[in-house]
């Protein structure tokens, strides 16, 4: 089962220091404390680019592994986190978060950001795109489709009626403009990164959150180029890193809110 394997790879992983009894250390705090607890405690963990798995199958890798992240695990584990009361429904939330009403496994992966991932996310109340609240008039919108009958993750061909959505239109702020909005992101926001639309199957190609500290907003994320570990890099100084993405020009970005999901639950 899923759940017992989950619960076997986090105590292996975390002990001495376990999950369970720290998320239950820390039930009491505000729902943004938490999520500055969990992401805080990840700070320097390596990178690793696709991370978890489903623990058997063509992905055997754990389905959570707190030891590498790469920049949506990171994600995951931090939302998980800050709507968990215990381990169980830690899992749950991932679980959600990965797979939605679906049955595990790797052709049921939520892999595609833009008609997968994000959209999963929105659906299950985890998120709410305020792009348009954050940037107003300056915000724009990009299609990103998936026309083929199938699309290929790590040499493995997916079925298109795995995706939430053949056709999304994603709200962005272009990268002329960030920079003008830039204090206007709230703390704690996911902010996502587009690049023009191309051959691939995605335009997003990177994700993080917002952190705020006494000299300015950072951007706390992990990534491959900054460090390989999760790091908080000032969030000006990640924006202007734009003008060097030459071969696949940068689009904009993308800002969310992430969602208290127990306070809906009790309404």
């Amino acid at each position: 089962m899923f759940l017992k394997g989950v619960l076997l790879i986090l105590f292996s992983i975390l002990n001495p220091e376990d999950l369970s009894t720290l998320i239950k250390q820390n039930v009491n705090l505000a729902f943004y404390e938490r999520m500055e607890i969990i992401s805080e405690r990840l700070l320097n963990t390596p990178y690793k680019e696709s991370s978890i798995g489903e623990g058997q199958g063509v992905d055997a890798d754990p389905p959570v592994n707190l030891t590498y992240v790469d920049c949506v695990s990171f994600i995951e584990y931090v939302i998980a986190f800050a709507n968990s009361l215990s381990i169980e429904e830690f899992e749950r939330h991932i679980r959600f978060m990965r797979y939605g009403d679906r049955e595990i496994s790797f052709e049921n992966r939520m892999h595609l950001p833009d008609n997968q991932w994000f959209p999963n996310m929105l659906k299950y109340g985890y998120i709410t795109d305020i792009t348009t609240e954050v940037g107003g008039s300056l915000a724009k919108d990009i299609k990103k489709s998936v026309n083929n009958g199938y699309f290929y993750i790590s040499g493995v061909k997916i079925p298109s009626d795995r995706l939430i959505m053949r056709v999304v239109t994603i709200k962005y702020i272009p990268v002329s403009d960030v920079l003008k909005v830039v204090n206007k992101i709230p703390e704690f926001s996911i902010i996502r990164i587009l690049r023009e639309d191309s051959f691939r199957p995605y335009v997003t190609t990177h994700l993080g959150i917002v952190v705020k500290k006494k000299n300015g907003l950072y951007f706390r994320h992990s990534s491959r180029h900054f460090g390989g570990k999760v790091v908080d890099t000032p969030l000006v100084t990640y924006f202007s890193t734009f003008e060097k993405y030459e071969n696949w020009k940068a689009l904009g970005i993308g800002v969310y809110r992430i969602n208290d999901i127990r306070k809906k639950d009790a309404e």
